[in-house]
């Protein structure tokens, strides 16, 4: 009888889970649908929006794979990609399986799929990457321009990177900047450092919200609750 009780209970457990994992499944799938729904639609991603944007290609998803089509909706790349970012500087960071790349605006590499933990879009000619659960930096021909040493990074703007490093707690560390050479701008003491524009960047400092310059002087102080003041 004991043995009897433990084996339906063991039975149970599986028809659950099974049951969990199939809504997440579902979900997932769902979640997929409706974003190739509305990445596909030619009303939301319209010629008018490209234009206005300086965008020269769009997304698309087919059967859970992403390749690109023009302003007029003819598809220029084949979606043969698990996924790829938006086109930057000319170039896309492509990922199948397991490898990343650089592709140009005609489908041709750039950089050949390579295996990473991440590649990023390419930024001042440099495309960050993760290793080892750090990030750093490479050019479009792959060379290593700066190690992976940080837990978070933004992109380069206006010659600057937004990064930072973490203590013990993932998200529990310090923002900053970095030039394009790897090396600290601007020292890593804000809670966040949101990316330069017009020479300018928003950071948040003991839960409040103010602007610094470049060379990290206050535009203005910390004074702001949110960072859209």
């Amino acid at each position: 009888m004991f043995n009897k009780k433990i084996l339906l209970f063991a039975i149970f457990i599986l028809v659950a889970l099974f049951g969990i994992y199939n809504l997440n499944k579902k979900v997932q799938s769902n979640s997929k649908g409706q974003f190739a729904e509305i990445l596909n639609n030619p009303k939301i991603n319209s010629k008018g929006v490209g234009e206005k944007n300086g965008i020269k290609y769009f997304q698309i998803i087919k059967d859970g794979k992403t390749g690109f089509r023009d302003l007029d909706g003819n598809i220029t790349i084949k979606p043969i990609f698990d996924n790829a970012e938006m086109f930057s500087e000319g170039l896309s960071s492509v990922q199948i399986g397991d490898k990343y790349g650089l592709i140009d605006e005609k489908g041709n590499y750039l950089l050949p799929l390579k295996k990473y933990q991440y590649l990023g879009s390419v930024h001042s000619g440099l495309a960050s990457f993760r290793k080892n659960d750090k990030y750093g930096f490479i050019n479009i021909s792959g060379k290593e321009i700066i190690k992976p040493q940080f837990d978070w990074v933004s992109d380069f703007s206006d010659g600057l990177c937004a990064v930072r490093i973490d203590n013990k707690k993932l998200g529990d560390g310090k923002c900053g900047y970095i030039d394009i050479t790897g090396k600290i701008a601007i020292s890593l003491k804000y809670q966040y450092a949101a990316d330069f524009q017009n020479d300018q960047a928003k950071i948040e400092l003991n839960n409040l919200w103010g602007s610094i310059d470049k060379k990290g002087e206050i535009i203005a102080a910390p004074t702001h609750p949110y960072a859209s003041w």
